[in-house]
């Protein structure tokens, strides 16, 4: 008879047992140069502190497999620990799952974690890391990573990375805290009642008061907006101030990042002309915000669009890309008719399909 158990841990609930069926969540792989019955112990972490939920056999040709009977509730980093040998993160949410590839000499710093888009994400980060001891390097890396993730989880991991025992983002220093400001604003946006959002959120808050920067504005930007998304108030080519809110009200609104001086912005404004040209009649508008440096330039180019056009002047400064965690530009959000953020889009060529889902 099979015997399972239920351990509440910090950042979830999970089901276990040595099972083969695949009702909830599981990792499997393969161990180069690993023994047959090694041992791989499987981990969660509570407050800081890493302990073991179970554990898995190698078999003879170096693959193993787990499978959990129920699925996770919430997302979470656990890790894979080859004793000597170091560790394998890989990131789990409800019936996810995860592939892991290693070898056992080099199992904590040479190996694939794959199956799932957060496993990539995580695999990313990992890959990063093992690339250079440099850490203005590592640090510009994982700042990519940290702008463009959109499920939290991934920038999390980012965050806690260190080299020689020194963190790579301390929130105690500019560079750090802005990076906690960033992972803390996709937690409020995105999962506000992940546990992580809190965390973050107080190290950031701390970060700043240690810095001599802690402001009303630094303690209130991650609070949830009662409309469901921050609001942006602009102003437009003929100087109206144009808000968010307002335009939102029973529409489906595309908000876009972008700068008229990229490259390909002539395509973007084409794009979404012919978007709004078909839709509009069906209850949708753009909000565009631009950061161009030539207010003049952005001026000419925006009088006569049909759509939203605003400029964010240098005196409005950044606190709205920190709002949307704005990494890269073009990026596009979608608010729908009931005044929800439900899409980031971050590949211009998928917007004219994702908006109809919402018209």
């Amino acid at each position: 008879m099979k015997s399972s158990h239920i351990i509440l841990c910090g950042l979830g609930v999970l089901a276990l047992a040595g099972c083969s069926h695949h009702d909830g969540w599981g990792v499997k792989g393969n161990i180069e140069g690993a023994d047959k019955g090694t041992k791989l112990a499987i981990e969660a972490n509570n407050a800081g502190h890493w302990y073991v939920l179970d554990s898995v056999e190698v078999a003879s040709d170096g693959k193993f497999e787990y499978n959990a009977p129920a699925p996770y509730t919430g997302q979470d980093i656990l890790r894979l620990t080859l004793p000597g040998k170091g560790s394998v993160y890989f990131p789990i949410d409800s019936i996810d799952q995860v592939t892991v590839t290693a070898t056992a000499d080099n199992f904590g710093s040479k190996h694939t974690v794959s199956g799932t888009p957060l496993a990539w994400g995580i695999n990313r980060v990992d890959s990063i890391v093992n690339s250079t001891a440099d850490p203005e390097a590592l640090r510009r890396g994982l700042v990519n990573v940290i702008t463009t993730d959109t499920t939290g989880i991934v920038a999390y991991y980012a965050l806690g990375k260190s080299l020689g025992g020194k963190l790579l983002f301390d929130p105690n220093e500019n560079f750090g805290n802005r990076a906690y400001g960033a992972v803390a604003q996709l937690y409020a946006m995105h999962r506000p009642n992940d546990p992580r959002a809190n965390a973050v959120r107080q190290s950031y808050i701390d970060g700043r008061r240690a810095l001599g920067k802690i402001t009303r504005e630094a303690q209130q930007v991650f609070e949830i907006p009662e409309t469901g998304f921050f609001e942006i108030e602009r102003y437009d080519a003929r100087g109206q101030k144009q808000s968010l809110t307002q335009l939102a009200q029973g529409k489906a609104v595309i908000l876009n990042f972008t700068s008229y001086e990229l490259q390909g912005s002539p395509a973007i404004n084409a794009m979404l002309n012919e978007i709004y040209t078909k839709h509009h009649s069906q209850g949708l508008e753009i909000y565009q915000l631009a950061f161009d440096s030539d207010e003049v330039s952005w001026r000419e180019a925006a009088r006569n669009l049909p759509w939203t056009a605003v400029w964010n002047a240098p005196s409005d400064g950044s606190m709205v890309l920190v709002n949307y965690n704005v990494g890269t530009m073009p990026l596009f959000y979608i608010i729908n008719k009931q005044g929800e953020l439900v899409e980031r889009v971050e590949t211009p060529s998928e917007l004219p399909t994702k908006i109809t889902k919402y018209l």
